[in-house]
């Protein structure tokens, strides 16, 4: 069962019919191409069901009328795959319930959440406090001709190093306070890649509503003596962009790093991360990454949108730290610290996770943020009207997932 809703193809407007033909027009060609080719079909499926309780405790001033919220979250997912030696189908389907309190509120808030050009999220329902949303995860084919790859959809776009930040990915990302942040974002694009000595990305990504122009780029990658290096350049959220990945082997631990340049309306930015990734033992291993955000602030920071698309942070400096560490084979626990180094604040993220089955697992986490009243974490952000504040909450959850 899908849980989006599927209308008419005649119901669109001509532009958007249009795409759909072409699209629908597109996925049979490939078909048609992979069965002229030979080789068998496989039908793969599954999906999972998340069930989570908590407390977020609101840190907030005039605007909501409870501090302390009970939440309960269900997430349900589907996945499927239609395969064959050239040619891929695949999609993931998901439906999100949440029941809390009603909490009124002296204004509403936006969420200033990036939208995708494909519309694929629906609200079902909102009514006393239930809220159900179905969104389309993802839906992609794939095909394969020789050294080339075809991919047209709401398709992972895997560019970037960044393992906690981003800098060079044009992929939203997820809120630092997203509870199991286990599927990676997906966007909506057209991607060609040609697999030489060097490997070469192209990929075109058609605007949002909140963008005036297209977005594409072209990615070199390549590797030497265990030196990944890729070059980067294009159009991110109606700006010109030129970016540089690195990664390298150093016995047991790993080296990144990302540098990017942003140039819109006259202005330039930079940004850049720096990470290592070590396994300490076959039980224990650690992620640190430092990172600059050219399109953040020393200060005074509002409750506004974000400046740049794949980047929702309100400071310019951070430094982050995760580390995993499995007691036994059937407990796992992780610690990720996030710091705003100007601040200075901290968000801290701990949670454990222990295994029932093999498809069956139970969490337990906590959200805690540190900082003065001013900070990123732990301090409040000014809303307008003025006398108005909110700033990051803390949470405390449990929770059970399902595989099937």
């Amino acid at each position: 069962m899908l849980f989006f809703k599927l209308n008419s193809l005649y119901n669109y407007p001509p532009m958007i019919r249009f795409r759909n033909i072409a699209l629908f027009t597109f996925l049979a060609t490939e078909a048609l191409f992979a069965v002229h080719l030979g080789g068998s079909w496989n039908w793969e499926r599954g999906g999972s069901v998340k069930s989570f309780v908590g407390l977020r405790n609101l840190n907030q001033r005039h605007i909501f009328e409870k501090n302390q919220i009970f939440f309960n979250e269900e997430r349900f997912r589907v996945q499927g795959a239609l395969t064959h030696p050239n040619f891929r189908l695949e999609f993931a389907d998901e439906a999100f319930l949440f029941i809390e309190r009603d909490n009124p509120t002296a204004i509403p808030l936006p969420d200033f959440l990036p939208n995708s050009a494909w519309k694929a999220k629906w609200n079902l329902l909102d009514k006393n406090g239930i809220d159900l949303i179905g969104r389309l995860d993802r839906f992609f084919a794939q095909f394969i001709w020789g050294d080339f790859q075809f991919i047209l959809g709401k398709q992972v776009i895997a560019t970037g190093v960044g393992q906690i930040f981003t800098a060079v990915s044009q992929v939203q990302r997820y809120m630092f306070d997203f509870i199991d942040q286990e599927f990676p974002k997906t966007e909506d694009a057209v991607t060609i890649i040609w697999s030489w000595p060097i490997q070469v990305e192209a990929r075109f990504l058609p605007k949002t509503s909140e963008q005036r122009e297209q977005n594409f780029h072209i990615r070199l990658k390549g590797n030497k003596s265990n030196f990944d290096l890729a070059l980067t350049s294009g159009k991110s959220d109606d700006k010109f962009f030129m970016g540089l990945e690195t990664a390298k082997n150093i016995g047991d631990g790993l080296i990144r790093s990302e540098l990017v340049g942003y140039e819109a309306v006259g202005k330039k930015y930079l940004q850049g991360l720096l990470g290592f990734d070590y396994v300490f033992s076959p039980k224990w291993n650690g992620k640190i990454e430092l990172f600059h955000n050219g399109f953040g602030q020393t200060g005074d920071y509002v409750f506004e949108a974000f400046r740049h698309r794949s980047a929702p942070f309100r400071g310019q400096w951070y430094g982050a730290l995760l580390l995993s560490w499995e007691f036994h084979p059937l407990l796992k626990s992780h610690w990720l610290s996030i710091v705003n180094l100007q601040d200075p604040s901290t968000l801290t993220h701990l949670y454990f996770n222990y295994s029932l089955s093999n498809n069956l697992d139970i969490l337990l986490g906590q959200f805690l943020n540190f900082g003065n009243s001013k900070s990123e974490f732990g301090g409040r952000l000014l809303v307008s009207p003025p006398n108005l504040e909110l700033g990051a909450p803390n949470i405390t959850y449990a929770a059970l997932r399902w595989y099937y």
